[in-house]
């Protein structure tokens, strides 16, 4: 799994664009967590892979993108 931030508001176009590279690696959205409605957190989208592999070739290419992404990491 791993972590993807940005700063709000939330942008369904920017997510979009994540969510169709994680889908194309093999990956699910697993969790959306929406930032405070004063902005002072940040937009947090988990995504969960069943192979390390497709999970940082995932995070690589979103990586490229500019996007902030804490792991992959595997659940023990």
């Amino acid at each position: 799994m791993f972590e993807v931030y940005y700063r709000p508001p939330s942008d369904p176009v920017r997510e979009a664009r994540i969510f169709e590279l994680v889908g194309a690696n093999g990956g699910r959205l697993d969790f959306r967590e929406a930032p405070e409605v004063d902005g002072s957190s940040y937009v947090c989208l988990t995504y969960e892979f069943d192979e390390l592999p497709a999970a940082e070739a995932a995070a690589h290419q979103i990586r490229t993108l500019g996007e902030h992404v804490e792991g992959p990491v595997e659940y023990g």
